[in-house]
């Protein structure tokens, strides 16, 4: 159990893995405020490059830190700290198809449709399944 949840946040992912990364389309105000708008948010630290995350990790006091499953294999920023201070490392699995990537790839089909008269006429609806399925790339 979390008594405090604290999130950080990365200002610009690019700044250390350039060609690896996107770079964030909303600003780190706009992610700020969404995860200030979270009730389960304690805190929010905001980080730049991956030596800051060292030492935020370094300098507060944690218990557990949460990772997507994705990197449950893999060598990541902070992993030999956290095992060998026993923070513990919990994976959360990931049952859904949404990233930031796949909604790029998705707004970049539909502003190209719209743009090249593939679908003209047509408003998308951004809660219809059945029109983005229409439209996605297979």
């Amino acid at each position: 159990m979390c008594i405090i949840f604290v999130v950080a946040l990365q200002v610009d992912p690019t700044i250390d893995r350039p060609g690896i990364k996107n770079k964030p389309t909303q600003s780190v105000y706009e992610r700020y405020v969404q995860l200030q708008g979270c009730k389960y948010v304690d805190e929010i630290l905001v980080y730049e490059t991956e030596d800051d995350l060292i030492n935020l990790i370094k300098t507060q006091t944690l218990d557990i830190r949460f990772l997507s499953e994705e990197y449950k294999d893999r060598d990541f920023t902070g992993k030999q700290y956290c095992i060998d201070n026993n923070i513990e490392l919990h994976y959360h699995l990931r049952r859904h198809k949404y990233s930031s990537t796949e909604l790029r790839n998705r707004v970049y089909t539909m502003e190209n449709a719209k743009r090249t008269e593939l679908v003209p006429g047509e408003v998308f609806d951004q809660y219809s399944p059945e029109i983005l399925n229409k439209y996605e790339k297979s």
